[in-house]
């Protein structure tokens, strides 16, 4: 069967393949997952597991994700026919509970959810993520059918449900993490909140976050989005204070004009969004349709909307998170001139060339800094921009015993051409027989940091993970390093035109105009009554369309003469342009 074709706009709202809600539903389901109502639901202090068994390894890791999360609330077992689940004792409904639960974890099989959401409302508990899938996730009309059902009954049920098909949630920041996949301990804190339309990346984004310093306030994954939308936990993010950051996989923009005016918001409260949007293919829609019911629009659209307010599109898993690690640091760079430090020739000339490639300058050093520089140098070093200390600093320990390395850093940092430096770190996958050295040189680090004037952003030459040794370092003098050039670099360029949007925002659009992603229909742009002509047209009628359509266009004049009005400028020779 083919796919259905995208609406008029770029991705509709509601559930199951994109399928619209009435408006009073839409209306309502928003109401449900309001920031205030999210801010409870992801932060519950007691759970129920219904349909908890040993046997299940869905609730297997669920408690283990909690135990990890250091999840110190109570949890309720519920099964209707077994007597304990996980050394606890169950009870057979929700309605059994001697007091309700803050959230409700429903590993029931799709038949038994509605039944289940009908215990959760009349035992007063008012959350609920749904595991199950079969709704809209499968494609056919009668999965989005039951899908419509399901919101219908949350909506008069007054339940704000994550899901279905979906595998809950980790709130590090809360210390709670309801979630079906296992979390390899420790579990990161920190600043970045991340949004993922797939269950099972999740695990994987965890694991990449947790080797490369990146710190974790909430992910959750979204499933169906039958309730809680992306955008509603993009809005709960913008909100809260213990995200700085939101990184997004995307499968589709389901609400596109709400999307904007988010993007809009979190650049105005100073949070960077960095997304990854799949679909760019026919191939990458049909993929995202299938798994989620989503449709993934014109990926022209999306990457020109993304552009213009200031989401950050990434390409790949690592290039956002390490991007959002970069923003989370507090050591982001706001000017494109940039001074490098490495220990490597090889490493300068990936540098010099990539640097190229995002629009960042490597401007000559000034003349005092290379005076400085050759100082302190080798004689067969050159004292240059991008600067390569040698491998003297790694292989001759009176040179590093020297701080030859802190020496050329501080150089760097206090020459007046430059926004920002890259400096290059050689981290040791386990404590070596003597630390000192290394740990004077961190600490060297950290302190040129505290006193320098511009940001020093530190990277490792390839995107290997930081050992827990390298990030105990790190961590113990507030640092952090990018994983490899190529994708700190890319960081770099993201952050780089994150700030230049900021200061020149987009112009504020009002409640109700359209936006960018809309395609304004005929009747919509009053050029209805044009005859609309099958074939080629000409320009002037086609800037019509584009006119009346909403399009800005640079000012045009139809002349019906090959020569200028008057004298035309020497040289044009008869041309008219």
């Amino acid at each position: 069967m083919p796919h259905p074709p995208p609406t008029t706009t770029l991705e509709a709202p509601g559930p199951g393949a994109g399928d619209p809600q009435p408006a009073d539903l839409t209306a309502a389901r928003r109401r449900l997952a309001t920031p205030d109502r999210l801010r409870a639901f992801f932060a519950p202090r007691s759970i129920a597991l219904v349909g908890a068994s040993d046997s299940s390894g869905w609730g297997r890791f669920i408690v283990d994700s909690l135990r990890t999360a250091g999840f110190t609330g109570a949890l309720r077992m519920v099964h209707p026919t077994r007597t304990t689940a996980f050394d606890l004792p169950t009870v057979p409904n929700l309605r059994a509970l001697d007091e309700p639960v803050d959230l409700a974890f429903v590993l029931a099989p799709t038949r038994a959810v509605e039944g289940v959401l009908e215990d959760a409302a009349a035992a007063g508990i008012h959350n609920a993520v749904v595991l199950a899938s079969g709704y809209g996730d499968g494609g056919g009309e009668e999965g989005r059918a039951l899908e419509r059902r399901l919101v219908q009954r949350a909506v008069e049920l007054d339940i704000t449900l994550l899901g279905p098909n979906c595998l809950g949630f980790v709130n590090a920041a809360g210390s709670v993490a309801p979630f079906g996949l296992g979390i390899v301990p420790p579990l990161r804190r920190g600043p970045v909140g991340i949004v993922l339309q797939s269950g099972a990346l999740t695990s994987n984004v965890l694991a990449f976050a947790r080797a490369h310093q990146v710190g974790i306030s909430l992910l959750t994954s979204m499933g169906n989005e039958a309730v809680i939308t992306t955008a509603d936990v993009v809005e709960h993010l913008i909100a809260d204070d213990d995200c700085g950051v939101i990184g997004l996989f995307l499968e589709s923009v389901r609400d596109a004009p709400r999307f904007t005016e988010l993007a809009a918001a979190a650049l105005a409260a100073g949070k960077p969004i960095v997304a990854l949007k799949v679909g760019r293919t026919e191939a990458g829609q049909r993929t995202a349709l299938a798994h989620t019911g989503a449709v993934a629009g014109d990926d022209a659209v999306v990457d020109a909307a993304f552009r213009q307010y200031g989401v950050l599109r990434a390409a790949g898993l690592e290039e956002l998170l390490v991007t959002c690690g970069l923003l989370g640091s507090g050591q982001v760079p706001r000017g494109r001139r940039m001074g490098v430090v490495t220990a490597s020739g090889g490493a300068c000339d990936i540098i010099a060339d990539r640097s190229t490639d995002e629009g960042i300058a490597i401007p000559e050093f000034g003349a005092s800094t290379t005076e400085r520089l050759r100082a302190v140098l080798p004689p067969f070093a050159a004292a240059q921009n991008p600067l390569d200390v040698t491998g003297v600093i790694l292989a001759d320990r009176g040179s590093a015993q020297a701080g030859l390395g802190d020496v050329a850093l501080d150089a760097v940092v206090e020459d007046a051409g430059i926004d920002f430096v890259f400096n290059m770190v050689a981290l040791p996958a386990v404590a070596p027989p003597d630390p000192s050295l290394i740990e004077q040189r961190v600490a060297a680090i950290a302190a040129t940091r505290d006193r320098s004037r511009v940001p020093i952003v530190n990277f490792t030459a390839t995107c290997t993970d930081l050992s827990p040794y390298a990030q105990s370092l790190l961590d113990r003098h507030g640092l952090h390093a990018l994983g490899g050039i190529e994708f700190g670099l890319k960081a770099i360029g993201h952050a780089l035109r994150w700030e230049e949007t900021r200061k020149s925002p987009p112009p504020a659009r009002g409640r109700g105009q359209q936006s960018h992603f809309h395609v304004t229909t005929r009747h919509e742009s009053g050029f209805a009554d044009m005859h609309v002509a099958t074939g080629p047209w000409s320009e002037a009628r086609g800037r019509e369309l584009l006119a009346a359509s909403g399009v800005p266009l640079v000012p045009a004049e139809l002349v019906a003469d090959a020569m200028p009005p008057s004298t035309p400028p020497s040289g044009w020779a008869g041309r008219w342009l």
